[in-house]
């Protein structure tokens, strides 16, 4: 790639950062709010194993060594305050390592000091209260060979607690006990806030990742709803669904599953390696040592990924498109044998589908495994290099203790970044196909709102083609006055469809001009024009039942039932169409499904708005067009003949070739061919 290409994707991606962000900023409270939340667990998370590590090594494992060395040691173990390291009367020190800093370690194995592998655990009496310390003093002088004292400290070797009974060991390690049983208490604590605070931001996180999703989905509907007919022509129905469903749900999963839990991540990183360079720095740097190596090969994957999974939503909206396609057309389908052939087509598409993801699960087959693999080495090696540092004195049992959890700690996001992979790289691919939606330029508009509407149209020198190598109008020029009735006819292909669509504004003609009540249609706004104009088509469909479907209590020709069938479908769309009472009415083959009773009651309606109502019918049917003002012929893109009914016959020409050739081979004696674009 590039650097000019790789700028272009920067730019790219930072535009469909802004647009995720600008549904997020609506909901910056919530999101702020789930982010402290998540922030106070993540501190609790990285609180519990070091308050387990002070308890471990200050109040569980015996903390006291002696130790000897020559004149250097002595002062530097001097220097280190009774709280740390207490005189003993032969000239050696006993050391509490629990109390040592890490500079301090350092400054006494500089110095030469040899500390002995005996652990000792220290009684102070003084801190015992009346019968208490009255017993503590006589397990001392009962076992007196057991005991040293140096400043009223009182010490003795772990292994001879051996000697004692249990009650005496109870009283003497009380105070450790019950300093336990606060850190135990802590501990508690900690694992109920990290209950509550999870529960709270993992709500607040799904119902504002509910709303934003609410409001992607409205905005995104409401833009294809604005989108040009060209767009509807190339994409599917089944890949807008997908844009609409399937890439908004994707997008909110990311946000709920790993926008902020990647966030809590990084703290809990960051805070897990800074208390363990307090603890030990050697250790900590083999730890970042390994995650670096880690980020290293998710770095090499992360771009495949990103390719897969842009595939992988390529072809989930190819196949949701191939099956929508084929419900729809399931009767024509069985009518025609073709179910085998559209199965064939199916496998095809099912198979990209099927070999995308099997990319994906290679790639998943090397990288989360290997992942799992440093983890489990990373364990093994603080174990063995902390095992050597516990039996050193350089590191404590709890330090090592707390390390193992730590490390876990600093794994697991690591571990879990797989699936967040999948989630975030098939948001990724979402974000992309919704932004490159949205940044569809919406219809053109004008913006011109008469006052009055008579209902007249004109062709003046139309051209159109949907290739811009195919003409499908030529030159195309008719005029409709306003009240007449006229008939559009054509063999299949003419045009007379693409005729509708460019009066109604689905397309733009190349040249010449189409007005409406003398006025350029490119000049009115979209929603005067379709509202004075009402288009009835020959392929219909009706919305879920509404308030606008409630009967006003006017006769109608169409049935009640819950149910319709495709003559129903028409009739009710007729008659709706016709209680409009738009300036200009458009039937495009609109009776084609209509028994004779039922279109003759439907003609009826028609009829008593004759008046005040211009209709532009396309049909084959005889008797609607004996009926109508006027007939204009249209032949591959051309207007070629206009005039009535009986005047057309009488001219002997493209009218009345199409009359006496379907009239020998039709069983109905009237019919023209049917129409289509």
């Amino acid at each position: 790639m590039s650097d000019l290409e790789k700028q272009r994707k920067s730019t790219y991606d930072l535009k469909i950062l802004r647009w995720i962000l600008g549904f997020l900023g609506k909901y910056r409270i919530y999101f702020a709010l789930s982010l402290l939340l998540m922030i106070a667990t993540a501190a609790l998370e990285i609180t519990v194993p070091y308050l387990i590590k002070v308890a471990v090594d200050n109040h569980i494992y015996p903390t006291w060594s002696k130790a000897e060395g020559g004149n250097e040691a002595k002062r530097v173990l001097s220097g280190l305050g009774e709280k740390s390291a207490l005189a003993l009367a032969n000239g050696g020190f006993l050391v509490d390592f629990s109390k040592l800093s890490s500079s301090e370690k350092d400054r006494i194995e500089r110095s030469g000091v040899s500390f002995s592998e005996t652990k000792y655990i220290a009684v102070a009496p003084g801190e015992f209260e009346g019968d208490q310390k009255q017993e503590v003093l006589g397990i001392i002088a009962r076992n007196a060979s057991l005991f040293e004292e140096t400043k009223g400290i009182v010490f003795l070797a772990h292994s001879d607690l051996e000697a004692l009974d249990k009650a005496e060991v109870s009283l003497l390690r009380s105070k450790q006990t019950k300093r336990l049983g606060t850190l135990a208490f802590y501990v508690v604590l900690s694992v109920i806030g990290i209950f509550i605070f999870t529960s709270a931001f993992t709500y607040i996180l799904h119902y504002s990742g509910q709303r934003i999703m609410h409001d992607m989905r409205n905005h995104t509907l409401s833009h294809i709803l604005t989108l040009p007919q060209q767009y509807f022509d190339r994409n599917p129905v089944g890949r807008i669904t997908t844009r609409v469903t399937n890439d908004v749900n994707a997008i909110n999963e990311m946000y709920t599953s790993v926008l902020i839990h990647f966030i809590k991540d990084i703290i809990i990183i960051i805070g897990t390696l800074v208390i363990m360079f307090r603890m030990n720095v050697g250790l900590t740097l083999i730890i970042v040592g390994l995650t670096a190596f880690l980020a290293f090969t998710v770095s090499i994957f992360r771009m495949r990924l990103r390719l897969v999974y842009r595939e992988i939503r390529r072809t989930i909206g190819k196949l949701n498109a191939f099956v929508a396609e084929s419900m729809r057309g399931i009767v024509l389908l069985k009518l025609y044998g073709k179910e085998k052939g559209n199965f064939e087509r199916f496998w095809e598409v099912n198979r990209e589908n099927y070999r995308a993801n099997i990319q994906q699960l290679w790639i998943y087959v090397i990288f989360r495994p290997s992942i799992e693999y440093v983890g489990i080495a990373a364990t093994g090696i603080i174990l063995w290099y902390g095992a050597i540092g516990v039996m050193n004195l350089d590191l404590s049992l709890g330090a090592l203790l707390a390390f193992l959890y730590y490390v876990r700690m600093i794994f697991k996001p690591i571990q879990e970044l797989s699936e967040k992979f999948n989630v975030f790289q098939s948001a990724v691919a979402a974000s992309e196909n919704l932004y490159d939606t949205l940044a569809e330029e919406p219809e053109v508009s004008g913006d011109l709102v008469p006052a009055g509407t008579e209902g007249s149209l004109e062709f003046r020198g139309v051209w159109f083609s949907y290739n811009e190598q195919e003409w499908v109008l030529k030159d195309a020029s008719f005029v409709i006055r306003p009240g007449e009735s006229t008939a559009l006819v054509g063999i299949t292909g003419a045009g007379k469809t693409t005729i509708v669509n460019l009066i109604l504004k689905f397309y733009k003609p190349q040249r010449g001009e189409i007005l409406f009540n003398g006025i350029n249609v490119e000049e009115l706004s979209n929603r005067y024009l379709r509202s004075n104009i009402t288009a009835i088509f020959q392929d219909l469909f009706l919305f879920e039942k509404d308030v606008s479907d409630e009967r006003d209590g006017q006769d109608s020709p169409v049935p009640e039932a819950e149910k319709l069938s495709s003559g129903e479908t028409q009739a009710r769309s007729i008659e709706k169409a016709v209680r409009k009472n738009s300036k200009l009415l458009i039937m495009d083959e609109a009776t084609s499904h209509l028994d004779a009773e039922t279109e003759e009651g439907i003609q009826g309606v028609i009829r008593k708005n004759a008046g005040s109502q211009t209709r532009l019918v396309i049909t084959h049917k005889l008797s609607t067009l004996k009926k109508v003002d006027n007939v204009i012929v249209i032949h591959r893109g051309e207007v070629v003949e206009q005039g009535t009914h009986e005047k057309l016959l009488q001219n002997e020409s493209i009218y009345y070739t199409l009359y006496e050739f379907l009239r020998k081979t039709s069983a109905d004696p009237d019919p023209l061919p049917s129409s289509g674009a």
